[in-house]
């Protein structure tokens, strides 16, 4: 089930920064979450990450709590933009598993061991949110990803 928002970047309001050099980009992917989102499955494209690029690292970030027993996951889409990427290039996998720093609300930066498979592409590849599980009150509110990356 898709998410009842799109998120500013596939709604095409943002669009992703390209570095120009050696630096690290800072791509915040957020997704505006309403009550009828809160159901295990619901996916949806929260970004994406430039051609030529890798991951470094990223932050998750839920301004307001979203629930106790919230979690979601994070990766690369497959081609059909309904699960995560398999493919050794995209990491193999979800990047993240089961983040539950929106159950609470919080700040957390990670550096999943994922991105030391990533592989540059020459096209943009999107970025996926997965809730994998729902919070109690099913809360409206952001869930958002701060997607840091350089040039490969």
């Amino acid at each position: 089930m898709p998410f009842t928002n799109k998120s500013p970047q596939l709604a095409g309001y943002e669009n992703a920064i390209t570095p120009g050099g050696p630096e690290l980009v800072v791509s915040r992917c957020g997704q505006q979450l309403v009550a009828a989102d809160h159901v295990a499955g619901t996916v949806g494209v929260i970004g994406l990450l430039p051609a030529g690029t890798v991951p470094v690292h990223l932050y998750v970030r839920a301004p307001a709590a979203l629930g106790a027993g919230f979690t979601a996951s994070i990766g690369i889409a497959n081609a059909a933009g309904t699960d995560f990427s398999t493919a050794a290039e995209d990491g193999g996998a979800a990047w993240v598993v089961d983040n539950n720093t929106g159950a609470a609300g919080g700040y957390v930066q990670l550096t999943p061991a994922a991105f030391a498979k990533v592989a540059p592409k020459d096209y943009d590849r999107r970025v996926l949110l997965k809730i994998t599980g729902v919070g109690t009150g099913t809360p409206a509110g952001l869930l958002a990803v701060d997607l840091v990356y350089a040039n490969a």
